[in-house]
Protein backbone atom coordinates (compact mmCIF):
# COMPACT_ATOMS: atom_id res chain seq x y z
CA UNK A 1 0.00 0.00 0.00
CA UNK A 2 1.51 2.90 -1.16
CA UNK A 3 2.17 6.07 1.38
CA UNK A 4 -0.48 7.75 0.01
CA UNK A 5 -2.98 5.35 0.41
CA UNK A 6 -1.91 4.94 3.81
CA UNK A 7 -2.34 8.45 4.65
CA UNK A 8 -5.62 8.98 3.40
CA UNK A 9 -6.86 5.96 5.63
CA UNK A 10 -5.31 7.77 9.03
CA UNK A 11 -7.18 10.83 8.10
CA UNK A 12 -10.59 8.89 6.95
CA UNK A 13 -9.56 6.79 10.89
CA UNK A 14 -9.00 10.15 12.52
CA UNK A 15 -12.13 11.83 11.49
CA UNK A 16 -14.40 8.47 12.36
CA UNK A 17 -13.01 8.96 15.54
CA UNK A 18 -14.30 12.47 15.91
CA UNK A 19 -17.62 11.70 14.60
CA UNK A 20 -17.82 8.70 17.22
CA UNK A 21 -17.05 11.29 20.15
CA UNK A 22 -19.29 13.45 18.97
CA UNK A 23 -22.22 11.24 18.81
CA UNK A 24 -21.70 9.89 22.39
CA UNK A 25 -20.96 12.89 23.51
CA UNK A 26 -18.45 14.98 25.11
CA UNK A 27 -17.93 16.48 28.52
CA UNK A 28 -19.27 19.92 29.72
CA UNK A 29 -16.40 22.42 29.42
CA UNK A 30 -16.08 26.01 31.18
CA UNK A 31 -16.86 27.21 27.31
CA UNK A 32 -20.16 26.24 27.28
CA UNK A 33 -20.99 27.28 30.79
CA UNK A 34 -23.31 30.40 32.20
CA UNK A 35 -22.05 32.98 34.76
CA UNK A 36 -25.03 33.36 36.91
CA UNK A 37 -25.06 36.81 38.28
CA UNK A 38 -22.79 38.55 35.41
CA UNK A 39 -23.70 42.68 35.01
CA UNK A 40 -21.71 45.12 33.08
CA UNK A 41 -20.74 46.41 36.81
CA UNK A 42 -20.42 45.42 39.94
CA UNK A 43 -19.97 47.38 43.45
CA UNK A 44 -17.69 47.50 46.16
CA UNK A 45 -18.67 46.58 49.92
CA UNK A 46 -18.55 49.75 51.79
CA UNK A 47 -16.06 47.54 54.70
CA UNK A 48 -13.76 48.37 56.13
CA UNK A 49 -15.32 51.99 56.61
CA UNK A 50 -17.55 51.31 59.71
CA UNK A 51 -19.88 53.86 58.19
CA UNK A 52 -20.80 51.98 55.37
CA UNK A 53 -19.32 48.53 56.91
CA UNK A 54 -22.75 46.28 56.24
CA UNK A 55 -23.24 42.64 56.03
CA UNK A 56 -25.57 40.18 55.55
CA UNK A 57 -26.22 37.73 58.51
CA UNK A 58 -27.92 34.36 59.06
CA UNK A 59 -30.26 34.18 55.90
CA UNK A 60 -30.69 32.63 53.03
CA UNK A 61 -30.84 35.39 49.45
CA UNK A 62 -31.73 35.51 46.15
CA UNK A 63 -30.50 38.88 44.54
CA UNK A 64 -33.65 39.34 42.22
CA UNK A 65 -32.20 42.45 40.56
CA UNK A 66 -28.61 43.86 39.90
CA UNK A 67 -27.64 46.33 38.05
CA UNK A 68 -30.72 46.28 36.34
CA UNK A 69 -30.28 42.94 35.13
CA UNK A 70 -33.84 41.02 35.99
CA UNK A 71 -33.40 37.80 37.89
CA UNK A 72 -29.47 37.44 37.30
CA UNK A 73 -29.74 34.03 39.18
CA UNK A 74 -32.55 31.72 37.39
CA UNK A 75 -31.38 29.34 35.98
CA UNK A 76 -32.20 29.88 31.77
CA UNK A 77 -31.65 26.14 31.34
CA UNK A 78 -31.19 22.81 33.27
CA UNK A 79 -27.80 22.00 34.13
CA UNK A 80 -24.91 21.26 36.87
CA UNK A 81 -23.74 24.09 38.92
CA UNK A 82 -20.05 23.37 38.97
CA UNK A 83 -18.72 26.18 41.11
CA UNK A 84 -19.33 29.84 42.39
CA UNK A 85 -17.38 32.31 44.36
CA UNK A 86 -17.96 35.24 46.22
CA UNK A 87 -16.16 39.41 46.38
CA UNK A 88 -14.71 39.59 49.72
CA UNK A 89 -13.49 42.76 51.12
CA UNK A 90 -11.13 43.95 53.48
CA UNK A 91 -12.20 44.03 57.29
CA UNK A 92 -10.24 44.87 60.61
CA UNK A 93 -9.28 42.39 63.15
CA UNK A 94 -11.67 44.21 65.51
CA UNK A 95 -14.93 44.13 62.70
CA UNK A 96 -14.42 39.97 62.18
CA UNK A 97 -14.46 39.73 65.97
CA UNK A 98 -17.29 42.32 66.40
CA UNK A 99 -19.42 40.12 63.52
CA UNK A 100 -18.59 36.60 64.80
CA UNK A 101 -19.70 37.66 68.24
CA UNK A 102 -22.72 39.24 67.11
CA UNK A 103 -23.95 36.29 64.98
CA UNK A 104 -22.90 33.58 66.27
CA UNK A 105 -19.27 32.04 64.66
CA UNK A 106 -17.01 33.08 62.06
CA UNK A 107 -18.19 34.04 58.44
CA UNK A 108 -19.26 31.00 56.33
CA UNK A 109 -21.49 30.47 53.67
CA UNK A 110 -22.96 27.84 50.96
CA UNK A 111 -25.06 28.20 47.93
CA UNK A 112 -28.35 26.88 47.44
CA UNK A 113 -30.86 25.53 44.39
CA UNK A 114 -34.31 26.99 45.40
CA UNK A 115 -37.47 26.45 43.84
CA UNK A 116 -40.00 29.39 44.25
CA UNK A 117 -43.43 28.55 44.44
CA UNK A 118 -46.59 30.61 45.44
CA UNK A 119 -47.35 33.35 48.11
CA UNK A 120 -43.40 33.85 48.84
CA UNK A 121 -43.09 30.00 49.64
CA UNK A 122 -39.13 28.27 47.93
CA UNK A 123 -38.21 24.97 48.18
CA UNK A 124 -34.45 23.93 49.38
CA UNK A 125 -34.08 21.35 46.71
CA UNK A 126 -30.23 20.99 47.47
CA UNK A 127 -27.26 23.19 48.40
CA UNK A 128 -23.43 22.83 48.84
CA UNK A 129 -21.01 22.35 51.42
CA UNK A 130 -20.34 25.28 53.95
CA UNK A 131 -17.15 27.19 53.06
CA UNK A 132 -15.43 28.76 56.45
CA UNK A 133 -14.14 32.29 54.88
CA UNK A 134 -12.15 33.55 57.65
CA UNK A 135 -8.93 33.12 55.59
CA UNK A 136 -10.43 34.67 52.40
CA UNK A 137 -11.06 37.76 53.61
CA UNK A 138 -9.17 40.70 52.51
CA UNK A 139 -7.23 38.57 49.87
CA UNK A 140 -7.34 39.93 45.95
CA UNK A 141 -8.68 38.72 43.32
CA UNK A 142 -12.69 36.66 44.38
CA UNK A 143 -12.79 33.68 46.57
CA UNK A 144 -13.91 30.90 44.25
CA UNK A 145 -14.92 27.64 45.27
CA UNK A 146 -15.66 24.21 43.15
CA UNK A 147 -17.91 21.70 43.84
CA UNK A 148 -16.43 18.25 43.81
CA UNK A 149 -20.19 17.19 43.09
CA UNK A 150 -22.12 19.69 41.04
CA UNK A 151 -25.47 20.62 41.99
CA UNK A 152 -28.86 19.65 39.61
CA UNK A 153 -30.28 22.56 38.67
CA UNK A 154 -33.96 22.24 36.92
CA UNK A 155 -34.53 25.16 34.30
CA UNK A 156 -36.25 28.23 36.30
CA UNK A 157 -34.29 27.38 39.65
CA UNK A 158 -32.92 30.12 41.71
CA UNK A 159 -29.29 29.65 43.06
CA UNK A 160 -29.40 31.60 46.38
CA UNK A 161 -26.43 32.50 49.07
CA UNK A 162 -26.92 30.94 52.61
CA UNK A 163 -24.99 32.84 55.25
CA UNK A 164 -25.10 30.40 57.89
CA UNK A 165 -23.39 32.95 60.27
CA UNK A 166 -22.41 36.24 58.35
CA UNK A 167 -21.08 37.43 54.79
CA UNK A 168 -19.52 40.58 54.21
CA UNK A 169 -19.95 40.31 50.25
CA UNK A 170 -22.47 42.89 50.62
CA UNK A 171 -22.66 46.48 49.15
CA UNK A 172 -25.30 48.79 49.76
CA UNK A 173 -26.39 52.25 48.84
CA UNK A 174 -26.77 51.02 45.67
CA UNK A 175 -29.95 52.39 42.79
CA UNK A 176 -33.25 51.23 44.82
CA UNK A 177 -34.75 50.45 41.40
CA UNK A 178 -32.07 48.54 39.96
CA UNK A 179 -30.66 46.28 42.66
CA UNK A 180 -32.98 44.08 44.60
CA UNK A 181 -32.62 41.36 46.90
CA UNK A 182 -35.18 38.53 48.24
CA UNK A 183 -34.58 37.06 51.89
CA UNK A 184 -35.82 34.34 53.27
CA UNK A 185 -37.84 35.75 56.24
CA UNK A 186 -41.40 36.05 56.92
CA UNK A 187 -43.12 39.33 56.83
CA UNK A 188 -42.67 40.26 60.55
CA UNK A 189 -39.33 40.26 60.27
CA UNK A 190 -38.89 42.10 57.61
CA UNK A 191 -37.86 45.18 59.68
CA UNK A 192 -34.02 44.43 60.62
CA UNK A 193 -33.13 46.60 64.05
CA UNK A 194 -30.28 49.32 63.82
CA UNK A 195 -27.09 48.28 66.01
CA UNK A 196 -27.39 51.41 67.83
CA UNK A 197 -30.06 49.78 69.70
CA UNK A 198 -27.84 46.99 70.60
CA UNK A 199 -30.23 44.76 72.80
CA UNK A 200 -33.32 44.78 70.11
CA UNK A 201 -30.65 43.86 67.93
CA UNK A 202 -29.16 40.70 69.80
CA UNK A 203 -33.11 39.60 69.81
CA UNK A 204 -33.10 39.81 66.13
CA UNK A 205 -30.59 38.09 65.72
CA UNK A 206 -30.95 35.18 68.06
CA UNK A 207 -33.10 33.75 65.23
CA UNK A 208 -31.40 32.32 62.43
CA UNK A 209 -33.27 32.47 59.64
CA UNK A 210 -31.36 30.71 56.71
CA UNK A 211 -32.88 28.24 54.72
CA UNK A 212 -30.81 25.22 55.84
CA UNK A 213 -32.19 21.91 55.52
CA UNK A 214 -33.09 19.98 51.87
CA UNK A 215 -36.79 19.97 50.78
CA UNK A 216 -38.08 21.97 53.38
CA UNK A 217 -40.36 24.96 52.30
CA UNK A 218 -40.23 28.67 53.81
CA UNK A 219 -41.67 31.54 53.35
CA UNK A 220 -39.07 34.01 51.22
CA UNK A 221 -41.20 37.61 51.74
CA UNK A 222 -39.03 40.45 52.48
CA UNK A 223 -37.36 42.34 49.44
CA UNK A 224 -34.72 44.53 50.12
CA UNK A 225 -33.66 47.06 47.68
CA UNK A 226 -30.69 49.84 47.53
CA UNK A 227 -28.47 46.30 48.38
CA UNK A 228 -26.63 43.85 46.15
CA UNK A 229 -25.22 40.33 47.44
CA UNK A 230 -21.76 39.33 45.63
CA UNK A 231 -21.90 36.40 44.59
CA UNK A 232 -21.70 34.39 41.28
CA UNK A 233 -21.98 30.62 40.17
CA UNK A 234 -21.20 28.58 37.02
CA UNK A 235 -23.70 26.65 35.71
CA UNK A 236 -22.78 24.01 32.81
CA UNK A 237 -26.33 23.18 30.53
CA UNK A 238 -27.29 19.85 29.92
CA UNK A 239 -25.88 18.78 26.05
CA UNK A 240 -28.59 17.93 23.75
CA UNK A 241 -29.05 14.69 22.74
CA UNK A 242 -28.43 14.12 19.71
CA UNK A 243 -31.24 12.59 17.03
CA UNK A 244 -31.46 9.41 15.69
CA UNK A 245 -29.61 10.70 12.60
CA UNK A 246 -27.09 11.52 14.18
CA UNK A 247 -27.90 15.28 14.35
CA UNK A 248 -28.87 17.44 17.49
CA UNK A 249 -32.52 18.14 18.21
Amino acid sequence: MGAKRLTALAVLLGALVVAVATAIGASPTASQSIVLGKTSQYPESGCPDSRNCEVVARVTGIQMKADGVEHPFRAPSSGQLVSWWLKLPELRRSQIKSFSELFGGAPAARVSVLRRGERGRVRLVRQSPTEQLRDRIGAKGRARFRLAEPLRVKEGDYVGLTAETWIPAFAVGLDAVNNTWLASRTEQRCSTPSSRDPDRFARYYKTNDAHLEASTVRQYRCLYRTARLLYWARLVPDQPEPGPGGGGR
